[in-house]
């Protein structure tokens, strides 16, 4: 499932990022979005994503989130 599918409050594990060698996806990943990983999304408004992972948040905007698989 895309990110896109995602309700805000919703709680969500990564199941896949796509495209490893992206050197943006890459910080992501060392940041802690990494798949098995469980986060929350707290605000979606169709172009940026806000995530909550751990105690830390994220921004995705839309290009970032199709790369990034959910269940």
């Amino acid at each position: 499932m895309d990110m896109e599918a995602l309700q805000p409050g919703q709680e969500f594990t990564v199941k896949e990022i796509r495209d490893k060698d992206n050197p943006v996806l890459r910080k992501l990943q060392a940041m802690g979005l990494k798949e098995g990983r469980r986060a929350k999304l707290l605000l979606s408004n169709g172009r940026v994503f806000l995530l909550r992972l751990n105690n830390s948040r994220l921004i995705l905007d839309r290009d970032l989130a199709k790369f990034i698989e959910v269940a």
